[in-house]
Parts: C-alpha cells; structure tokens; sequence
C-alpha cells in the first residue's frame, strides 16, 4: 500500500500566489482522468473545478463559511439519501460503520 505519492511540484514564487499556480502544477500530469484531485480551501473555485473536470478529474474541495451559496447548495443535498460502498476488500459492516449507521448485533 502506497501511503503518500508527490505526483508533481511547483514554486510558487514570491510575487505569484498559489492560486494562480494550480492548473499549471496540474498540467505537468499527464493524466488526471477517473484520478482524485484534493486541495484546500484556497483552490475550492469554480475555474479550478472546471479544469478538472475538463480534465475528466473528479474532486474533494473543502468549502467554508465565506463561500454561503455554495454552502447553502451543498446543504441542501440529499446527503442522507447516499449510500457509501466498500472499498474492495473491505468488508460490509466496516462500509456501515463508515456511513454512520450501526452494524447489527
């Protein structure tokens, strides 16, 4: 198992902020489709969502409390209604416990 894996890296530079160090740091992969981008909360924006998707990329973005109507939207999921699934190899009641629900006894 593979615990942490640096695919790319980029300076950032002292007049250049990160945010605008993103998508460039991201084009030294060749790859990104079906992969898993995470990033703080500094890169949850929408034309870093759009290059990743554009890249068939999918995302965990952290969104905080200044970002309201994205909030408001996320919130308004119906996130009771998803249903985790194990992880290859992992078993039934550990997707359960995963997903907050208690496993039978």
């Amino acid at each position: 198992m593979i615990a942490g894996l640096v695919l790319a890296q980029l300076d950032v530079g002292e007049k250049t902020g990160e945010v605008n160090r993103f998508q460039p740091l991201l084009d030294t992969v060749a790859d990104l489709a079906a992969t898993v981008v995470t990033s703080d909360a500094l890169h949850t924006q929408r034309e870093h969502a759009a290059y990743l998707l554009g890249r068939g990329a999918h995302y965990i973005a952290i969104v905080k409390g200044n970002q309201k109507r994205l909030r408001k939207q996320l919130k308004s999921l119906p996130w009771k209604d998803i249903r985790s699934r194990a992880a290859p190899g992992a078993s039934a009641t550990a997707a359960r416990r995963s997903a907050g629900s208690r496993s039978p006894r």
